[in-house]
């Protein structure tokens, strides 16, 4: 039994669904589709196939309807789709102009409703074009510029919380209020597919659709993916101990990044960004960023990226976030896409009595490797190198906590043409903060040395250790460390509720 459809326009795509159904029945399977009001559809195999979600469910098909949790009036229009699609088959050159139709002067609301829905159903063809309708609507305007496109109240115009408040005391009418703040709900949480939409791309790999930045946790309709972090290192700990409930927990260390497979080979010029975000303000915090026009070299899979440091330290409240975009130089052809994706530290997946985690990301043309530590209680030390008295070949710099050199880090590490540094140089760190728990030491590990003679300098350091002047060889050499604490921050006004929706600004 086939219900009443919410609209005359809504009935007739019904109706000529069930006819085309009826006229293929004898080649093809149907299957009984039932919207979340109750309307009852019928699709052929090829058209279910343009939905995954409906495409899965007719694996099992046992005779009763498939639910989905769309209205009857939208599943309607989104049936009406795939079976525009089905029948066209790859002849996509036909649909361009019926597909720019669907889209074209609808409402908002429609709109909406297409985007939430083919999201739902997994009909990647009808939310590619649903998100681009609006995309192209909203592009390269502010967030509060987009509200008022879009008439979206209660972020930064009036709370709905006081207009029902106002509604109640009989100044206005409480129905229109409410079906106000479902319609903001709704356009808030299509514009947040549309977001994630447009960081998605087709993973070769997987042979998926893969968003390659964070969106699980909170609606980013609104939020500024591109905006830096404002926080920096804390405050020096020669100036005044702070109380340790004022101090964060754990923080991370970045010990490696490295490119363990590539499936065009060694060498490799890598350019792009690594971007970490956690919860103390979700900003970028770049690890890696470099352009085109000045790639790093990659000869085989025991070389590492060369990471900035963080800005400030890493805290793993809940998880840290790592968007991963890289491209590779080709010669004399455009450039590849080498590795894009999202991986996350999630402490919580440490295995016991471990604080090492080595996260893998395998897409496009390589299989990355990022490895991280976990330092509970930390203090960070910030360094520097400087050469009193000359000349220097130092060829790798290595800092450790005592006992565990294992997840060391490489602060310098010379190429094959070793530098000698003279009297007032410095060595050109390429990283030079690490954490380290308050009740350990760090061991510093400075080999040098050229064709005839080799030295070996290691020192250990303390939290009051500030500069260190030792002999190496015939050179005089001043380490520099500045100890700083890992503070708990204020976490900045960046969330707003609006209705049953929570953004993130």
């Amino acid at each position: 039994m086939v219900s009443c459809p919410a609209s005359k326009e809504a009935a007739a795509m019904a109706t000529e669904g069930e006819e085309t159904a009826t006229t293929t029945a004898a080649a093809e399977k149907t299957f009984l589709v039932q919207s979340e009001d109750g309307m009852e559809l019928l699709v052929s195999e090829s058209e279910a196939s343009q939905s995954m979600t409906i495409d899965g469910e007719t694996v099992c098909y046992d005779g009763e309807p498939i639910y989905v949790n769309v209205d009857g009036e939208t599943l309607s229009k989104v049936l009406h789709y795939c079976k525009k699609h089905a029948a066209a088959g790859d002849h996509d050159d036909l649909l361009s102009a019926w597909d720019a139709e669907l889209v074209r002067g609808v409402d908002l609301e429609t709109l909406y409703d297409l985007i939430l829905a083919s999201k739902q159903l997994e009909v990647r063809g009808l939310l590619d074009l649903a998100c681009g309708a609006v995309a192209g609507r909203i592009k390269g305007r502010s967030p509060r510029e987009i509200c008022h496109l879009l008439d979206i109240r209660g972020v930064f115009f009036p709370d709905f919380h006081q207009q029902l408040s106002s509604a109640r005391s009989g100044s206005r009418s409480s129905e229109s209020t409410a079906r106000e703040l479902k319609l903001t709900e709704k356009a808030l949480r299509a514009l947040h597919v549309v977001r994630v939409h447009e960081f998605t791309s087709y993973e070769p790999k997987q042979d998926y659709h893969v968003c390659y930045r964070f969106h699980h946790e909170f609606n980013t309709a609104l939020f500024d993916y591109h905006k830096e972090t404002r926080f920096c290192r804390g405050p020096p700990l020669c100036k005044r101990r702070p109380a340790r409930e004022s101090l964060v927990g754990a923080c991370l260390n970045i010990i490696s990044l490295k490119v363990r497979e590539s499936d065009v080979g060694f060498p490799i010029n890598v350019f792009g960004t690594v971007v970490a975000r956690d919860s103390v303000d979700y900003r970028c915090v770049y690890l890696f960023r470099r352009d085109r026009d000045d790639p790093q070299l990659i000869t085989s899979p025991d070389d590492v990226l060369s990471l900035s440091d963080p800005c400030r330290a890493l805290v793993p409240r809940s998880r840290v976030h790592f968007e991963i975009d890289l491209k590779i130089k080709c010669d004399g052809g455009a450039d590849q896409v080498f590795s894009k994706g999202l991986e996350e530290f999630d402490s919580v997946r440490l295995a016991t009595g471990k604080e090492t985690m080595t996260l893998g990301l395998e897409s496009y043309l390589s299989r990355l490797e990022l490895s991280c530590v976990q330092v509970y209680t930390p203090v960070e030390a910030t360094f520097a190198i400087n050469v009193l008295k000359g000349p220097c070949n130092i060829s790798r710099a290595v800092v450790a906590t005592r006992g565990n050199f294992r997840d060391r880090r490489i602060l310098y590490e010379a190429t094959d043409n070793h530098i000698v540094i003279g009297d007032g140089g410095s060595v050109p760190l390429t990283r030079r903060v690490v954490a380290v728990p308050r009740d350990q030491k760090l061991a510093l590990f400075l080999v040098g040395g050229d064709d005839v003679v080799l030295g070996h300098l290691a020192l250990t350091l303390g939290h009051s250790d500030e500069v260190v002047n030792r002999k190496m060889g015939c050179a005089e050499l001043e380490v520099k460390v500045a100890w700083t604490a890992v503070p708990r921050r204020k976490r900045p006004n960046m969330f707003k509720e609006v209705g049953d929706v929570r953004l993130l600004l």
